[in-house]
């Protein structure tokens, strides 16, 4: 009877939770702003202007490339989630973290870390928080894979978006590193690289450049935009 009554209080504590929640802050659209029924990161007029992408093939080497898996197009409504965290808008990472759980095959890609693209611990500082790290945990929460932070950006580079097409790869080239020592528990393991946006892909290629040198099994990618 105890138990009983044990269980029943914890279903109304949770049931009260929910609705002060729902008081305080009621389920709304990221980008319209419209009120909903249940949350979610849009509301169905907003979800479904949020255009498609195949998986895009990036050649990192001659014999070697990674596949990279997006939610949509870099538009709206997504571009205003991967730009708020401009003004160090850590919700909108959190909710590219669930759109990417919801709407690519993450979830049922061979996996075993995670890892986020980094930024430079100046920029993270400023910033408060990296976005892509954010992306991970939300990923990781749904996968129950760990997200391994081994990867470094040891330069301070300029921002991919404000430079041409051959710029870009310059901008990146042996900007990372790797921060661990035991290689082998990576060894022949699923890798899928994090981040929020890909544009000419530079980034991900020098990071997946890093990563091969642990001799993974596969390296996959998820990011929640791609410039069209």
């Amino acid at each position: 009877m105890k138990m009983q009554l044990l269980d029943y209080s914890k279903k109304i504590i949770s049931f009260l939770k929910i609705g002060a929640k729902d008081i305080l802050s009621p389920p709304m659209c990221y980008y319209c702003k419209s009120l909903m029924q249940k949350r979610a990161v849009f509301c169905v007029s907003c979800e479904g202007k949020i255009q498609p992408i195949i998986p895009k093939r990036l050649q990192v080497t001659k014999s070697f490339g990674i596949t990279v898996y997006a939610v949509g197009a870099y538009q709206e409504p997504l571009k205003s989630l991967i730009l708020a965290k401009g003004w160090s808008d850590i919700i909108a990472s959190f909710q590219m973290g669930k759109l990417i759980c919801e709407k690519t095959i993450v979830q049922f890609l061979p996996c075993d870390f995670l890892v986020p693209i980094p930024l430079h611990w100046s920029r993270k500082i400023k910033r408060g928080f990296n976005q892509a790290e954010v992306i991970a945990q939300e990923v990781s929460a749904v996968t129950k894979k760990p997200v391994e932070k081994i990867l470094t950006r040891d330069k301070y580079t300029s921002f991919q978006s404000k430079l041409s097409f051959d710029d870009r790869h310059k901008n990146v080239k042996d900007v990372f590193s790797l921060t661990i020592k035991n290689k082998e528990k990576y060894k022949n393991k699923h890798i899928i690289l994090i981040d929020d946006l890909l544009t000419t892909g530079a980034t991900l290629k020098a990071a997946a450049k890093q990563l091969k040198k642990l001799k993974p099994a596969s390296i996959s990618t998820v990011v929640a935009g791609v410039v069209t």
